[in-house]
């Protein structure tokens, strides 16, 4: 038998018991569009019953989805929780958060607790249907 040899970069083949880690990076949305003329909007598409379909446009704060007046996005349906749930923007991502609502929330028809969004992620509140938009287009010359 021939004894692996290490690749460039490595000092030596792994000893029996040791464990090999992989030395990917993580990429981040940033760095990827880092120095590129793109400009970004993300909004949340809203269709609820009985009401016009709106547009909210997301930033990097905090967006309470719920019944009560303190929720930024308010639904009026009672299958949904007063706080129900929330979009954050962390680690780069937005998220949608379950607030212990007693209905749950959905995401592509599954109950999820917490969840990283990606484009055209259907999100399921009672009757209501909010669709996450990340549209992306290069700036005017």
């Amino acid at each position: 038998m021939s004894e692996k040899k290490p690749f460039p970069g490595e000092d030596a083949p792994l000893q029996e018991g040791e464990i090999e880690f992989s030395q990917t990076a993580p990429v981040s949305r940033k760095a990827v569009f880092e120095g590129d003329t793109v400009r970004q909007g993300v909004y949340l598409e809203v269709r609820h019953p009985g009401r016009e379909t709106i547009r909210v446009q997301l930033d990097e704060g905090e967006i309470l989805i719920g019944r009560s007046s303190k929720c930024r996005i308010r639904l009026w349906l009672e299958d949904a929780s007063r706080v129900h749930s929330r979009i954050i923007y962390e680690d780069e991502e937005y998220h949608v958060e379950d607030m212990d609502s007693t209905n749950g929330t959905f995401i592509n028809g599954v109950r999820v607790q917490k969840c990283i969004l990606r484009n055209n992620d259907k999100i399921q509140i009672g009757d209501a249907r909010i669709v996450f938009v990340e549209g992306r287009a290069e700036k005017d010359p």
